[in-house]
């Protein structure tokens, strides 16, 4: 099955000096990733933000191989990220109408490449001052792949739930011209139901504090 996953973490939610604790960061970071680091280019990410990247990338790449390997449970170091580009021009990000919808394309974003086993995965990201929101896809090219991030203002975990929902049905709705609804397969990720049957659009939903973000892929476009 075609498939993508994402995932976006608050950071006012982050405790730095947990985060930057050995301790903690060492359940996250694969010795390699943390030698990552200290490369020129990336080690101008605050660590903080480095340590919280590379969760997002694997939680988004554990939510997408979920699909494939229902028995897989997430172990962080073992899904690991192997090589990081820093964006020459950083994407610059303003909440206008309180939303971003789009393809995360090459200008702006993180990206790289997550190795799981023999799996490659590949990953787009975010970083702003408020989140970090990622999403990885099989292929490099993400031009099928659709994304979006929201702001809510109560971060209650079952209006983050709903909110999530709602915003990516705005999204799925009208190119289906169908009144469509989310379940849950019994493994726990979403399905998109419509007519009370599975039309297989894998979508992927994340949640954190008072942001809510989705990521989709449309098989209408080329993966080369």
């Amino acid at each position: 099955m075609i498939s993508t996953g994402n995932d976006i973490v608050a950071l006012k939610s982050v405790n730095k000096s947990r985060t930057n604790d050995y301790k903690f960061y060492s359940k996250i970071l694969a010795a390699a990733e943390q030698a990552l680091h200290c490369q020129p280019e990336i080690s101008d990410i605050p660590f903080e933000n480095y340590v919280w990247l590379l969760w997002s990338v694997k939680e988004a790449a554990y939510k997408y191989l979920k699909r494939t390997d229902p028995s897989l449970l997430f172990s962080p170091t073992k899904i690991i990220v192997t090589h990081i580009k820093i964006p020459l021009n950083r994407f610059v990000f303003k909440f206008e109408d309180v939303k971003l919808e789009g393809s995360p394309g090459d200008e702006g974003f993180y990206s790289g490449n997550v190795q799981y086993g023999s799996k490659p995965i590949y990953f787009r990201s975010i970083i702003t001052s408020e989140w970090i929101s990622t999403v990885v896809n099989e292929h490099k090219n993400f031009g099928n792949v659709h994304w979006g991030i929201r702001a809510i203002d109560n971060a209650g975990y079952e209006h983050q739930s709903k909110a999530v929902r709602e915003f990516v049905l705005s999204k799925l709705n009208p190119i289906y011209n169908h009144n469509l609804q989310i379940a849950k397969s019994p493994v726990g990720y979403p399905v998109i139901l419509k007519d009370e049957l599975d039309i297989c659009i894998p979508v992927s939903m994340a949640h954190d504090g008072n942001f809510v973000a989705y990521s989709f892929i449309s098989s209408s476009t080329s993966n080369n």
